[in-house]
């Protein structure tokens, strides 16, 4: 079977509009009768579903190991607290351990560790994993959530993308389309490290070129091809300006400049991506542009 083309959707910054690009050429790819996955990585804020006005179905749990200590075979030695790297057990003298569910990362050093076998596995919920699919259309979604209060965004990004990998196998894809969450940390790493190209996504402002300039260096690591687009383009001269000469010093091309347009709010708001509710429209011209830009990749 054909391996699909995976193209990651990124920036450095939150609100410059990579949702909204990420949706926008998932929707236009599926009207060309192309099969798209796309997969909301932003685990933390996962919204892809309410742009495409569709109703997630949750799939499973997302669960990591957790220590259950057996009382009776537990001698109260406090090997486990001393080898917890995670510091989410401790142990007084002659007294049993006590965990810390918050802190643990699921790593079963204490299980390894304990002397007794005292210890066996217990499950610890992180968040959840959801589908989502247009009735007649040739687009699925696959998302995850973090669950509330929790901080092990990175192991729940990396859950999802197990996901996408195990479904590749099954379904016939012709292109996956990850909606990779803000910033340069280990989540965006996780959800970029199965792609074939980068699409960077960008704003004419001091900020967005300056994360510009660290999402960049992420591609570079993960050695990823990349592309740039670059959102509400014009409504600065000089930002914009000072992207091209960015763009000019590394040898990369920005496909896109798509202008601020009130038909992507309108969009937005009714959660129609634009490219469909108002096709005619400056941002929808230019955003099926990109994606047929970035359709020629595909041969």
């Amino acid at each position: 079977m054909k391996k699909p083309f995976v193209l990651a959707v990124a920036g450095g910054k939150g609100g410059v509009g990579k949702t909204t690009v990420a949706v926008n050429l998932a929707a236009y790819m599926a009207d060309k009768g192309l099969k798209v996955l796309l997969v909301d990585a932003d685990v933390d804020n996962p919204n892809d579903h309410v742009n495409l006005g569709l109703e997630p179905v949750k799939l499973r749990d997302i669960t990591i190991f957790a220590p259950v200590i057996d009382a009776r075979k537990c001698t109260r030695c406090g090997t486990c607290a001393r080898e917890c790297p995670e510091h989410a057990l401790l142990a007084a003298p002659g007294r049993e351990p006590v965990f810390f569910e918050d802190r643990c990362s699921g790593c079963r050093v204490c299980q390894l560790v304990c002397p007794e076998g005292a210890i066996s596995e217990g499950q610890k919920v992180l968040g959840y994993l959801f589908k989502a699919h247009e009735e007649g259309g040739h687009l699925d979604l696959l998302g995850a959530e973090l669950k509330p209060g929790e901080a092990r965004s990175p192991l729940v990004a990396k859950a999802l993308m197990d996901e996408v990998l195990a479904r590749l196998g099954d379904a016939s894809y012709d292109v996956v389309i990850v909606d990779c969450p803000p910033g340069v940390s280990n989540t965006v790493v996780q959800a970029m490290r199965h792609a074939g190209l980068a699409l960077l996504v960008t704003e004419p402002t001091p900020l967005g070129l300056n994360t510009l300039k660290l999402a960049l260096k992420v591609a570079e690591k993960l050695d990823l091809r990349a592309y740039l687009a670059v959102n509400r383009a014009d409504i600065s001269e000089v930002g914009l300006k000072a992207i091209e000469e960015l763009t000019a010093e590394k040898g990369l091309s920005i496909l896109a400049r798509v202008p601020f347009d009130e038909a992507a709010v309108r969009a937005s708001v009714e959660g129609v991506p634009v490219v469909r509710l108002e096709p005619g429209s400056r941002a929808a011209r230019e955003l099926a542009k990109l994606a047929e830009e970035i359709l020629a990749f595909l041969g």
